[in-house]
């Protein structure tokens, strides 16, 4: 998870790292210590107390943030986060833990109000309130909604003035009476309570409130801001860990008052934001990295000769490891894959046995025989990230590893191979992997929300023909070999954008010749004779 940090009394965007009171170094002179808190925690708390921007005095202007935070830590003990009050609420207990609401000691005193808008694990942006009091930073989002969610078990809960955001327009809702537990008076508490290192239980009730009126001026503030690049930085541990870019907003703020005051009676109001693109996005700074997965497929090949299964891990192992890769190779906007230049040629030198492979006549054996279930796989994972196919062929017979028909790619070197372009805004990422038997092909790259399906239809059916042999010491009485229909077989692709159908469009048309069966038996049914 990423997060940026809006100062919303100047609309400059800046970060801020919140210090972890677990790691600091506990061993502080105590003398010193305790005079710098008694008098850290006078401060600290006549400005709770009135809750206004506390003016730090000369002797204590020169303290860093560091030393702020070591002065503070024996009144706090420990870190908020594991720190919880119990909240008294009309005689009826209620719980409030100071980690579900971000309380930390900061060395910030102005008592100002931040606009935080972050990027959740899917890349979706999410906004929060987060508020200084004092020595305190604190999710001011999460705890009004706290009072919210308690208020509705005694009526109906006051509404604040509240606005919302979409694309270019913003829309402002009046503030509704009702009960609740009056919130100024609440943070005042805790922050005394906090300073006292006094997490005795808190006495409060469910009163009847007045909204507040909209203060335009204030959401202005909170709006206004700068655009910023989105950026990439790193951990101790070397992931990566995104910020999102900051659209630039602002409005007209004096049209805005001159709106509400001509229809003060109006439940909401809406608003124009003008906005400005900063040049990098998240999507840009992520593409690299190929976090999304577009699409996968996994076919099995449990029941295949050892030759047949090296010859299928083999290939997907030359794919994984192609141009110095080690778990997947990158394809770049408008490139194109080739199967036969990124796997090679099929002999032993590079690593292939000999296993069945079709021939019009029927199959035998050859080098790499099998790796047409990595061409079939990586082809149904292609078309369900809605790539495009610039060459492919079906086998001579049906294939039985994948269920839908007519979706299978075969591959032979110098002849046939298997194509697929980039079509994509962002690089891609080709991965397979393998275990027990299941080989998985995962397509992953920037998401665009576009997903496809294959629907397959049979229009035609051709009976197979049957041959007799005399039963030998390897094949006894009533053992068979093949048998499948030919098939005509027409497949579509079904295209959708964030779950909406947006096309459909045939993606091929399959001949599949019918593969004969041989029966070994000394028992043969009237009228036939011996292949």
């Amino acid at each position: 998870m990423s997060s940026r940090y809006r100062n919303t009394q100047s609309g400059f965007s800046h970060q801020r790292q919140k210090p972890d009171l677990k790691q600091m170094d506990s061993r502080v002179y105590f003398g010193g210590a305790l005079a710098v808190t008694v008098l850290f925690g006078t401060l600290f708390y006549l400005f709770a107390v009135t809750m206004l921007p506390m003016k730090v005095s000369n002797s204590l202007a020169h303290m860093t943030p560091e030393t702020v935070t070591l002065s503070m830590q024996p009144a706090v003990a420990k870190s908020l986060s594991d720190r919880s009050f119990t909240l008294l609420v009309d005689g009826r207990e209620e719980f409030f833990y100071l980690g579900d609401y971000d309380f930390t000691v900061s060395p910030h005193t102005d008592g100002h109000s931040e606009e935080i808008t972050y990027t959740d694990e899917v890349g979706k942006e999410k906004t929060k309130i987060i508020t200084t009091k004092g020595n305190l930073c604190f999710n001011e989002t999460a705890v009004r909604q706290f009072i919210y969610d308690l208020a509705k078990e005694y009526g109906t809960p006051m509404v604040e003035p509240r606005y919302t955001i979409k694309g270019d327009k913003m829309t402002v809702y009046k503030g509704t009476d009702g009960v609740g537990i009056d919130y100024n008076n609440l943070i005042a508490t805790v922050s005394q309570r906090i300073a006292a290192a006094d997490y005795s239980p808190i006495t409060t009730q469910i009163i009847t409130l007045t909204a507040p009126e909209v203060n335009i001026a204030e959401i202005y503030r909170k709006v206004k801001c700068e655009p910023e690049n989105a950026y990439v930085t790193q951990d101790a541990a070397g992931n990566p860990k995104f910020t999102a870019e900051i659209i630039g907003k602002d409005f007209n703020l004096t049209a805005a008052e001159n709106l509400l005051e001509a229809s003060p009676d109006a439940g909401q109001w809406e608003i124009k934001l003008s906005l400005t693109y900063p040049e990098i996005s998240l999507k840009q700074v992520r593409a690299p990295y190929c976090l999304d997965q577009l699409s996968t497929c996994t076919t099995s090949y449990k029941g295949s000769s050892a030759e047949r299964k090296n010859n299928v891990e083999q290939a997907a192992t030359r794919i994984n490891t192609y141009n110095g890769g080690t778990d997947g190779m990158i394809l770049q906007p408008g490139e194109e894959f080739s199967f036969n230049n990124v796997v090679g040629e099929r002999t032993s030198a590079n690593g292939f046995m000999k296993a069945p492979v079709y021939l019009s006549s029927g199959s035998t054996e050859d080098y790499g025989g099998g790796i047409c279930q990595v061409s079939t796989t990586l082809y149904c994972a292609a078309l369900y990230a809605n790539l495009k196919i610039t060459e492919r062929h079906n086998h001579l017979y049906v294939i039985h590893y994948w269920p839908t028909e007519g979706c299978d790619a075969t591959v032979d070197w110098g002849h046939l191979d298997f194509r697929f372009k980039n079509n994509k805004e962002y690089p891609i990422k080709i991965a397979f992997t393998w275990e027990n038997g299941k080989i998985t092909a995962t397509i992953t790259g920037t998401a665009d929300g576009i997903t496809a399906k294959m629907q397959s239809e049979v229009e035609k059916t051709v009976p197979y023909p049957i041959k007799y042999k005399h039963t030998t010491v390897d094949y006894r009485e009533g053992y068979s070999v093949g048998g499948d229909k030919g098939k005509t077989i027409r497949v579509w692709r079904i295209v959708y954008q964030d779950g909406k159908q947006i096309s459909k469009k045939q993606e091929s048309y399959n001949l599949y010749n019918p593969l004969g069966k041989t029966v070994y038996t000394e028992k043969l049914p009237e009228g036939a004779s011996y292949a």
